[in-house]
Protein backbone atom coordinates (compact mmCIF):
# COMPACT_ATOMS: atom_id res chain seq x y z
CA UNK A 1 0.00 0.00 0.00
CA UNK A 2 1.16 3.58 -0.59
CA UNK A 3 2.37 5.56 2.44
CA UNK A 4 -0.50 8.00 2.00
CA UNK A 5 -3.65 6.81 0.19
CA UNK A 6 -4.70 8.45 -3.03
CA UNK A 7 -5.20 8.06 -6.77
CA UNK A 8 -2.39 7.08 -9.10
CA UNK A 9 -4.37 6.81 -12.34
CA UNK A 10 -7.96 7.30 -13.44
CA UNK A 11 -10.13 7.17 -16.54
CA UNK A 12 -13.75 7.89 -17.43
CA UNK A 13 -15.87 6.44 -20.20
CA UNK A 14 -18.98 7.98 -21.73
CA UNK A 15 -20.86 6.12 -24.46
CA UNK A 16 -21.01 7.63 -27.93
CA UNK A 17 -24.69 8.57 -27.69
CA UNK A 18 -26.86 11.16 -25.93
CA UNK A 19 -30.64 11.47 -25.62
CA UNK A 20 -32.13 14.94 -25.14
CA UNK A 21 -35.73 14.43 -26.31
CA UNK A 22 -38.10 11.78 -24.96
CA UNK A 23 -41.34 13.03 -26.48
CA UNK A 24 -43.65 10.19 -27.49
CA UNK A 25 -45.67 12.71 -29.48
CA UNK A 26 -43.35 14.41 -32.00
CA UNK A 27 -45.86 17.27 -32.42
CA UNK A 28 -45.56 18.23 -28.75
CA UNK A 29 -43.41 21.31 -28.09
CA UNK A 30 -39.75 20.57 -27.45
CA UNK A 31 -38.09 21.67 -24.21
CA UNK A 32 -35.35 24.02 -25.33
CA UNK A 33 -32.15 23.78 -23.31
CA UNK A 34 -33.33 20.79 -21.33
CA UNK A 35 -31.12 18.09 -19.81
CA UNK A 36 -29.55 15.25 -21.77
CA UNK A 37 -28.67 11.75 -20.72
CA UNK A 38 -25.72 9.62 -21.70
CA UNK A 39 -26.92 6.51 -23.55
CA UNK A 40 -25.09 3.20 -23.80
CA UNK A 41 -25.34 1.52 -27.19
CA UNK A 42 -27.42 -1.60 -27.72
CA UNK A 43 -24.24 -3.68 -27.42
CA UNK A 44 -23.02 -2.11 -24.17
CA UNK A 45 -23.57 -2.97 -20.51
CA UNK A 46 -21.84 -2.38 -17.18
CA UNK A 47 -19.11 -4.90 -18.03
CA UNK A 48 -18.22 -3.52 -21.47
CA UNK A 49 -18.16 0.07 -20.16
CA UNK A 50 -16.00 -0.99 -17.21
CA UNK A 51 -13.55 -2.58 -19.65
CA UNK A 52 -13.40 0.66 -21.65
CA UNK A 53 -12.47 2.65 -18.56
CA UNK A 54 -10.15 0.02 -17.06
CA UNK A 55 -8.16 -0.67 -20.22
CA UNK A 56 -6.51 2.74 -19.81
CA UNK A 57 -5.32 2.20 -16.23
CA UNK A 58 -5.54 -1.43 -15.07
CA UNK A 59 -2.71 -3.11 -17.00
CA UNK A 60 -0.24 -2.95 -14.10
CA UNK A 61 -2.65 -4.34 -11.46
CA UNK A 62 -0.46 -6.76 -9.46
CA UNK A 63 -1.40 -10.17 -8.11
CA UNK A 64 -2.87 -9.92 -4.64
CA UNK A 65 -4.88 -6.81 -5.44
CA UNK A 66 -8.62 -6.86 -6.09
CA UNK A 67 -10.49 -5.86 -9.23
CA UNK A 68 -13.83 -4.37 -8.19
CA UNK A 69 -16.87 -3.74 -10.37
CA UNK A 70 -19.41 -1.46 -8.69
CA UNK A 71 -22.81 -1.32 -10.36
CA UNK A 72 -26.56 -1.43 -9.76
CA UNK A 73 -27.19 -3.25 -13.04
CA UNK A 74 -24.82 -6.19 -13.45
CA UNK A 75 -25.43 -8.36 -16.53
CA UNK A 76 -25.37 -11.50 -14.37
CA UNK A 77 -26.92 -12.14 -10.98
CA UNK A 78 -25.21 -15.19 -9.44
CA UNK A 79 -22.16 -15.08 -11.72
CA UNK A 80 -19.40 -12.58 -10.95
CA UNK A 81 -19.53 -10.00 -13.74
CA UNK A 82 -16.14 -8.55 -12.79
CA UNK A 83 -14.61 -11.86 -13.91
CA UNK A 84 -15.56 -11.09 -17.52
CA UNK A 85 -13.79 -7.71 -17.30
CA UNK A 86 -10.78 -9.41 -15.68
CA UNK A 87 -10.51 -11.82 -18.62
CA UNK A 88 -10.98 -9.10 -21.25
CA UNK A 89 -8.17 -7.06 -19.68
CA UNK A 90 -5.82 -10.05 -19.48
CA UNK A 91 -5.03 -9.45 -15.81
CA UNK A 92 -2.93 -11.76 -13.67
CA UNK A 93 -5.02 -14.71 -12.36
CA UNK A 94 -3.85 -13.72 -8.87
CA UNK A 95 -6.00 -10.57 -9.08
CA UNK A 96 -9.31 -11.33 -7.36
CA UNK A 97 -12.40 -10.14 -9.27
CA UNK A 98 -15.37 -9.04 -7.15
CA UNK A 99 -18.74 -7.39 -7.73
CA UNK A 100 -20.11 -4.64 -5.48
CA UNK A 101 -23.83 -3.96 -5.84
CA UNK A 102 -26.08 -1.03 -4.99
CA UNK A 103 -26.12 2.74 -5.40
CA UNK A 104 -23.54 3.19 -2.64
CA UNK A 105 -21.20 0.62 -4.19
CA UNK A 106 -19.46 3.25 -6.32
CA UNK A 107 -18.25 5.26 -3.33
CA UNK A 108 -17.22 2.05 -1.55
CA UNK A 109 -15.18 0.83 -4.52
CA UNK A 110 -13.52 4.25 -4.82
CA UNK A 111 -12.67 4.14 -1.11
CA UNK A 112 -10.93 0.77 -1.53
CA UNK A 113 -9.02 2.03 -4.57
CA UNK A 114 -7.88 5.09 -2.62
CA UNK A 115 -6.56 2.80 0.11
CA UNK A 116 -4.41 1.01 -2.47
CA UNK A 117 -5.94 -2.44 -2.08
CA UNK A 118 -8.00 -2.54 -5.28
CA UNK A 119 -8.38 -1.36 -8.84
CA UNK A 120 -11.95 -0.13 -9.07
CA UNK A 121 -14.38 0.19 -11.96
CA UNK A 122 -17.66 2.03 -11.40
CA UNK A 123 -20.15 1.38 -14.22
CA UNK A 124 -23.89 1.57 -14.69
CA UNK A 125 -26.64 1.42 -17.31
CA UNK A 126 -29.73 3.25 -16.06
CA UNK A 127 -33.19 2.47 -17.45
CA UNK A 128 -36.53 3.97 -16.47
CA UNK A 129 -40.03 3.37 -17.74
CA UNK A 130 -40.69 5.30 -20.97
CA UNK A 131 -41.86 8.82 -20.20
CA UNK A 132 -40.86 8.67 -16.53
CA UNK A 133 -40.33 12.15 -15.02
CA UNK A 134 -36.63 11.44 -14.46
CA UNK A 135 -35.98 9.58 -17.72
CA UNK A 136 -33.58 12.23 -19.02
CA UNK A 137 -32.08 12.63 -15.54
CA UNK A 138 -30.62 9.08 -15.56
CA UNK A 139 -27.56 8.15 -17.62
CA UNK A 140 -24.91 5.57 -18.45
CA UNK A 141 -21.18 5.86 -17.77
CA UNK A 142 -18.10 4.27 -16.24
CA UNK A 143 -14.98 5.36 -14.39
CA UNK A 144 -11.88 3.53 -13.18
CA UNK A 145 -9.33 4.29 -10.45
CA UNK A 146 -5.99 2.86 -9.32
CA UNK A 147 -4.50 3.70 -5.93
CA UNK A 148 -1.33 5.78 -5.65
CA UNK A 149 -0.30 9.44 -5.42
CA UNK A 150 0.14 10.95 -8.90
CA UNK A 151 -3.38 12.28 -9.44
CA UNK A 152 -4.44 13.09 -5.88
CA UNK A 153 -3.66 12.38 -2.23
CA UNK A 154 -6.44 11.48 0.22
CA UNK A 155 -6.35 13.90 3.16
CA UNK A 156 -9.40 12.55 4.97
CA UNK A 157 -12.53 10.47 4.55
CA UNK A 158 -15.72 9.96 6.52
CA UNK A 159 -18.81 7.82 6.15
CA UNK A 160 -22.37 7.72 7.47
CA UNK A 161 -24.94 4.96 6.98
CA UNK A 162 -28.66 5.75 6.94
CA UNK A 163 -31.29 3.16 6.13
CA UNK A 164 -33.73 5.03 3.89
CA UNK A 165 -36.14 3.86 1.20
CA UNK A 166 -34.89 6.13 -1.59
CA UNK A 167 -34.32 4.07 -4.76
CA UNK A 168 -34.76 0.30 -4.91
CA UNK A 169 -35.50 -2.57 -7.27
CA UNK A 170 -36.65 -6.11 -6.53
CA UNK A 171 -34.93 -9.13 -8.13
CA UNK A 172 -36.26 -9.62 -11.63
CA UNK A 173 -37.43 -6.03 -12.03
CA UNK A 174 -35.91 -3.75 -14.68
CA UNK A 175 -36.62 -0.30 -13.31
CA UNK A 176 -35.89 1.45 -10.04
CA UNK A 177 -38.75 2.42 -7.77
CA UNK A 178 -38.44 5.88 -6.20
CA UNK A 179 -39.92 7.28 -3.00
CA UNK A 180 -41.05 10.90 -2.82
CA UNK A 181 -37.76 12.79 -3.19
CA UNK A 182 -38.93 15.58 -0.88
CA UNK A 183 -38.90 13.18 2.05
CA UNK A 184 -35.62 11.41 1.32
CA UNK A 185 -33.84 14.67 0.48
CA UNK A 186 -34.02 15.81 4.11
CA UNK A 187 -32.39 12.61 5.33
CA UNK A 188 -29.63 12.63 2.71
CA UNK A 189 -28.84 16.34 3.20
CA UNK A 190 -28.48 15.86 6.97
CA UNK A 191 -26.25 12.81 6.47
CA UNK A 192 -24.21 14.56 3.76
CA UNK A 193 -23.53 17.73 5.75
CA UNK A 194 -22.60 15.80 8.87
CA UNK A 195 -20.21 13.58 6.90
CA UNK A 196 -18.65 16.43 4.90
CA UNK A 197 -17.95 18.48 8.04
CA UNK A 198 -16.35 15.47 9.73
CA UNK A 199 -14.06 14.90 6.76
CA UNK A 200 -13.10 18.58 6.57
CA UNK A 201 -12.34 18.65 10.30
CA UNK A 202 -10.16 15.54 9.98
CA UNK A 203 -8.28 17.23 7.13
CA UNK A 204 -7.92 20.42 9.25
CA UNK A 205 -9.67 22.48 6.57
CA UNK A 206 -12.50 25.00 6.84
CA UNK A 207 -13.15 24.97 3.10
CA UNK A 208 -11.86 23.46 -0.14
CA UNK A 209 -11.19 24.82 -3.61
CA UNK A 210 -13.83 22.65 -5.29
CA UNK A 211 -16.94 20.81 -4.10
CA UNK A 212 -18.21 17.78 -6.01
CA UNK A 213 -21.57 16.30 -4.99
CA UNK A 214 -23.14 13.08 -6.21
CA UNK A 215 -26.55 11.98 -4.95
CA UNK A 216 -29.32 9.66 -6.05
CA UNK A 217 -31.73 12.43 -4.99
CA UNK A 218 -31.48 15.59 -7.17
CA UNK A 219 -33.02 17.79 -4.46
CA UNK A 220 -30.43 16.61 -1.97
CA UNK A 221 -27.61 17.19 -4.47
CA UNK A 222 -28.70 20.78 -5.14
CA UNK A 223 -29.12 21.55 -1.43
CA UNK A 224 -25.72 20.09 -0.55
CA UNK A 225 -23.97 22.07 -3.28
CA UNK A 226 -25.50 25.31 -1.96
CA UNK A 227 -24.68 24.51 1.66
CA UNK A 228 -21.07 23.53 0.94
CA UNK A 229 -20.35 26.40 -1.44
CA UNK A 230 -20.08 24.40 -4.66
CA UNK A 231 -19.59 26.41 -7.86
CA UNK A 232 -21.72 24.05 -9.96
CA UNK A 233 -19.17 22.45 -12.33
CA UNK A 234 -20.38 19.04 -11.16
CA UNK A 235 -24.00 20.00 -11.75
CA UNK A 236 -23.15 21.02 -15.32
CA UNK A 237 -21.63 17.59 -16.00
CA UNK A 238 -24.64 15.88 -14.44
CA UNK A 239 -27.02 17.92 -16.61
CA UNK A 240 -25.20 16.62 -19.69
CA UNK A 241 -25.03 12.95 -18.59
CA UNK A 242 -27.79 12.35 -16.07
CA UNK A 243 -27.24 10.60 -12.74
CA UNK A 244 -25.15 7.56 -13.65
CA UNK A 245 -25.85 5.43 -10.59
CA UNK A 246 -22.89 3.68 -8.99
CA UNK A 247 -20.60 5.32 -11.57
CA UNK A 248 -21.64 8.87 -10.70
CA UNK A 249 -19.18 9.81 -7.92
CA UNK A 250 -16.33 8.45 -10.03
CA UNK A 251 -17.49 10.25 -13.17
CA UNK A 252 -17.80 13.60 -11.38
CA UNK A 253 -14.43 13.14 -9.66
CA UNK A 254 -12.78 12.30 -12.99
CA UNK A 255 -14.29 15.44 -14.54
CA UNK A 256 -12.96 17.51 -11.62
CA UNK A 257 -9.46 16.02 -11.88
CA UNK A 258 -9.44 16.72 -15.62
CA UNK A 259 -9.63 20.46 -14.89
CA UNK A 260 -7.95 20.75 -11.48
CA UNK A 261 -4.55 22.34 -10.93
CA UNK A 262 -1.91 20.66 -8.73
CA UNK A 263 -2.19 21.61 -5.07
CA UNK A 264 -5.92 22.39 -5.20
CA UNK A 265 -8.23 20.66 -2.74
CA UNK A 266 -11.43 18.78 -3.65
CA UNK A 267 -14.29 17.62 -1.46
CA UNK A 268 -16.12 14.68 -3.05
CA UNK A 269 -19.41 13.94 -1.32
CA UNK A 270 -21.62 11.01 -2.31
CA UNK A 271 -25.02 11.16 -0.60
CA UNK A 272 -26.72 7.85 -1.29
CA UNK A 273 -28.12 5.54 1.43
CA UNK A 274 -26.17 7.72 3.84
CA UNK A 275 -23.06 9.58 2.77
CA UNK A 276 -19.36 9.17 1.96
CA UNK A 277 -16.98 12.14 1.91
CA UNK A 278 -13.42 12.31 0.58
CA UNK A 279 -11.06 15.28 0.89
CA UNK A 280 -8.33 15.18 -1.75
CA UNK A 281 -5.34 17.31 -2.68
CA UNK A 282 -4.57 17.27 -6.40
CA UNK A 283 -1.15 15.83 -7.16
CA UNK A 284 1.63 17.21 -9.34
CA UNK A 285 1.21 14.32 -11.78
CA UNK A 286 -2.52 14.73 -12.32
CA UNK A 287 -2.18 15.41 -16.07
CA UNK A 288 -0.14 12.28 -16.69
CA UNK A 289 -2.46 10.25 -14.46
CA UNK A 290 -5.48 10.49 -16.75
CA UNK A 291 -6.02 7.57 -19.09
CA UNK A 292 -7.97 8.16 -22.30
CA UNK A 293 -9.86 11.32 -23.30
CA UNK A 294 -11.22 13.79 -20.75
CA UNK A 295 -14.88 13.91 -19.78
CA UNK A 296 -15.25 17.25 -21.57
CA UNK A 297 -13.77 15.81 -24.78
CA UNK A 298 -16.12 12.84 -24.69
CA UNK A 299 -19.14 15.07 -24.14
CA UNK A 300 -18.15 17.08 -27.22
CA UNK A 301 -18.04 14.07 -29.56
CA UNK A 302 -21.33 12.36 -28.69
CA UNK A 303 -23.97 11.57 -31.29
CA UNK A 304 -27.61 12.43 -30.70
CA UNK A 305 -29.86 9.34 -30.66
CA UNK A 306 -33.58 9.39 -31.41
CA UNK A 307 -36.10 8.31 -28.79
CA UNK A 308 -37.51 5.43 -30.84
CA UNK A 309 -34.04 4.03 -31.40
CA UNK A 310 -33.23 4.32 -27.71
CA UNK A 311 -36.42 2.43 -26.78
CA UNK A 312 -35.54 -0.38 -29.20
CA UNK A 313 -32.04 -0.65 -27.77
CA UNK A 314 -33.40 -1.00 -24.24
CA UNK A 315 -36.07 -3.52 -25.26
CA UNK A 316 -38.76 -1.06 -24.17
CA UNK A 317 -40.35 -1.05 -27.63
CA UNK A 318 -41.31 -4.46 -29.00
CA UNK A 319 -40.49 -4.28 -32.72
CA UNK A 320 -40.79 -7.13 -35.21
CA UNK A 321 -37.32 -8.17 -36.35
CA UNK A 322 -36.26 -10.16 -39.42
CA UNK A 323 -37.77 -13.61 -39.91
CA UNK A 324 -34.68 -15.59 -39.01
CA UNK A 325 -33.63 -17.80 -36.07
CA UNK A 326 -32.04 -16.28 -33.00
CA UNK A 327 -28.25 -16.25 -32.89
CA UNK A 328 -26.80 -19.39 -31.28
CA UNK A 329 -25.73 -19.33 -27.65
CA UNK A 330 -22.03 -19.77 -26.89
CA UNK A 331 -20.99 -22.91 -25.00
CA UNK A 332 -18.81 -22.99 -21.91
CA UNK A 333 -16.04 -25.41 -23.10
CA UNK A 334 -15.07 -23.52 -26.29
CA UNK A 335 -15.34 -20.17 -24.50
CA UNK A 336 -12.82 -21.42 -21.94
CA UNK A 337 -10.49 -23.02 -24.49
CA UNK A 338 -10.52 -19.94 -26.74
CA UNK A 339 -10.49 -17.30 -23.99
CA UNK A 340 -7.33 -15.72 -25.38
CA UNK A 341 -9.08 -14.95 -28.68
CA UNK A 342 -12.63 -14.35 -27.45
CA UNK A 343 -11.88 -12.13 -24.45
CA UNK A 344 -8.35 -10.79 -24.99
CA UNK A 345 -8.25 -10.66 -28.82
CA UNK A 346 -4.95 -12.52 -28.97
CA UNK A 347 -3.45 -13.72 -32.23
CA UNK A 348 -0.48 -16.04 -32.66
CA UNK A 349 2.84 -14.82 -34.07
CA UNK A 350 4.84 -17.29 -36.11
CA UNK A 351 8.42 -17.80 -34.91
CA UNK A 352 9.51 -18.58 -38.47
CA UNK A 353 8.08 -15.74 -40.56
CA UNK A 354 6.85 -13.30 -37.89
CA UNK A 355 3.33 -13.05 -39.36
CA UNK A 356 0.26 -12.95 -37.09
CA UNK A 357 -2.52 -15.52 -37.48
CA UNK A 358 -6.07 -14.67 -36.36
CA UNK A 359 -7.84 -16.48 -34.81
CA UNK A 360 -4.72 -18.04 -33.27
CA UNK A 361 -3.82 -21.53 -34.40
CA UNK A 362 -1.03 -24.08 -34.32
CA UNK A 363 -0.38 -23.60 -38.04
CA UNK A 364 0.78 -20.24 -39.42
CA UNK A 365 -1.73 -18.96 -41.98
CA UNK A 366 1.10 -17.34 -43.95
CA UNK A 367 3.94 -19.88 -44.20
CA UNK A 368 2.23 -23.07 -42.98
CA UNK A 369 4.76 -23.80 -40.23
CA UNK A 370 3.28 -25.88 -37.37
CA UNK A 371 3.69 -24.56 -33.84
CA UNK A 372 2.79 -20.89 -34.35
CA UNK A 373 0.15 -21.05 -31.63
CA UNK A 374 2.44 -21.61 -28.64
CA UNK A 375 1.94 -19.48 -25.53
CA UNK A 376 5.14 -17.53 -26.20
CA UNK A 377 3.84 -16.53 -29.63
CA UNK A 378 0.66 -14.84 -28.41
CA UNK A 379 0.18 -11.18 -29.33
CA UNK A 380 -2.70 -8.92 -28.26
CA UNK A 381 -4.48 -6.86 -30.90
CA UNK A 382 -6.70 -4.92 -28.47
CA UNK A 383 -4.77 -1.66 -28.58
CA UNK A 384 -3.87 -1.68 -32.27
CA UNK A 385 -5.43 0.20 -35.17
CA UNK A 386 -7.04 -1.78 -37.99
CA UNK A 387 -7.69 -0.58 -41.56
CA UNK A 388 -10.90 -1.61 -43.32
CA UNK A 389 -10.34 -3.60 -46.51
CA UNK A 390 -13.99 -4.60 -47.19
CA UNK A 391 -17.46 -3.75 -45.89
CA UNK A 392 -20.71 -5.76 -45.93
CA UNK A 393 -24.06 -4.32 -44.80
CA UNK A 394 -26.29 -6.89 -43.10
CA UNK A 395 -30.04 -6.11 -43.35
CA UNK A 396 -31.13 -9.30 -41.55
CA UNK A 397 -29.33 -8.77 -38.27
CA UNK A 398 -30.83 -10.10 -35.04
CA UNK A 399 -29.58 -6.96 -33.27
CA UNK A 400 -32.05 -4.12 -32.48
CA UNK A 401 -30.93 -2.17 -35.55
CA UNK A 402 -32.30 -2.24 -39.14
CA UNK A 403 -28.81 -2.95 -40.47
CA UNK A 404 -25.23 -3.32 -39.27
CA UNK A 405 -21.86 -3.19 -41.01
CA UNK A 406 -19.52 -6.18 -40.97
CA UNK A 407 -15.94 -5.33 -41.88
CA UNK A 408 -12.73 -7.13 -42.70
CA UNK A 409 -9.77 -5.09 -41.47
CA UNK A 410 -6.00 -5.51 -41.52
CA UNK A 411 -4.38 -4.81 -38.13
CA UNK A 412 -1.30 -2.63 -37.93
CA UNK A 413 1.61 -4.92 -37.12
CA UNK A 414 -0.09 -8.02 -38.52
CA UNK A 415 -3.34 -9.94 -38.31
CA UNK A 416 -6.74 -9.63 -39.92
CA UNK A 417 -10.09 -9.18 -38.18
CA UNK A 418 -13.63 -9.87 -39.33
CA UNK A 419 -15.92 -7.99 -36.97
CA UNK A 420 -19.05 -5.91 -36.57
CA UNK A 421 -18.64 -2.14 -36.76
CA UNK A 422 -20.17 -0.15 -33.92
CA UNK A 423 -20.74 3.49 -32.88
CA UNK A 424 -21.01 4.41 -36.57
CA UNK A 425 -23.76 4.38 -39.20
CA UNK A 426 -23.25 1.39 -41.55
CA UNK A 427 -23.25 3.69 -44.57
CA UNK A 428 -20.39 5.73 -43.12
CA UNK A 429 -17.97 2.79 -42.95
CA UNK A 430 -15.56 2.99 -45.88
CA UNK A 431 -12.58 1.05 -47.18
CA UNK A 432 -9.40 2.48 -45.68
CA UNK A 433 -11.13 3.74 -42.51
CA UNK A 434 -9.02 3.42 -39.36
CA UNK A 435 -10.81 1.51 -36.59
CA UNK A 436 -9.94 0.35 -33.09
CA UNK A 437 -11.16 -2.73 -31.18
CA UNK A 438 -13.79 -2.30 -28.47
CA UNK A 439 -15.23 -4.97 -26.15
CA UNK A 440 -18.98 -5.37 -26.65
CA UNK A 441 -21.89 -7.75 -26.14
CA UNK A 442 -22.86 -9.40 -29.45
CA UNK A 443 -26.19 -10.86 -28.27
CA UNK A 444 -27.81 -12.82 -25.48
CA UNK A 445 -29.28 -16.28 -26.11
CA UNK A 446 -30.46 -18.84 -23.55
CA UNK A 447 -29.47 -16.43 -20.75
CA UNK A 448 -25.83 -16.42 -21.90
CA UNK A 449 -24.21 -13.11 -22.87
CA UNK A 450 -21.94 -13.51 -25.87
CA UNK A 451 -19.09 -11.01 -25.55
CA UNK A 452 -16.50 -10.33 -28.24
CA UNK A 453 -14.64 -7.44 -29.85
CA UNK A 454 -16.12 -5.07 -32.39
CA UNK A 455 -14.46 -2.27 -34.32
CA UNK A 456 -15.33 1.41 -34.00
CA UNK A 457 -13.88 4.40 -35.89
CA UNK A 458 -10.57 5.63 -34.53
CA UNK A 459 -10.92 9.15 -33.05
CA UNK A 460 -9.63 10.91 -36.18
CA UNK A 461 -12.18 9.05 -38.36
CA UNK A 462 -15.16 9.50 -36.03
CA UNK A 463 -17.95 11.91 -36.88
CA UNK A 464 -18.29 14.09 -33.75
CA UNK A 465 -21.77 15.23 -32.82
CA UNK A 466 -23.43 13.65 -35.84
CA UNK A 467 -27.23 13.60 -35.44
CA UNK A 468 -28.57 10.05 -35.67
CA UNK A 469 -32.08 10.88 -34.55
CA UNK A 470 -33.48 10.15 -38.00
CA UNK A 471 -32.83 6.45 -37.45
CA UNK A 472 -35.94 5.98 -35.32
Amino acid sequence: MPEQPGIDAYAAYLPAYALDDNRLDPTAPARAGGPARSVAGHDEDAVTMAVEALRHVAAATPAGRHLLLATTNAPYEAKTSAGVAHEALGLDPGVTALDLRGHRAGASALDLALRGVATAALADVRTTRPGAPDELAQGDAAAAFVGGRRAAVLLARAGHTAEVLDRWRLPGERHDRVWDERFTAEILVAAGLHTAHRALAEASLDAVDQVVVSSSNPRAAAALRRALGGAGQDAAVERATGFTGAAHPGLLLAAALDEAQPGRTILLLSATEGADAFVLRVGDGVRAARGGPSVRAQLATRQRVGYGRYLRWRGLLDVQGPARPAAPAPAAPPMHRRAGWKYRLEGSRCDACGRVTTPPGRVCASCGIVGAGTATGKVSLRERTARVVSVTRDHLTTMPEPEVAIVVADVDGGGRLSAYATDVAPGDVTVGMAMTPVFRRLWTTDSIHNYFWKLRPAPADAAPGKDTADGQ
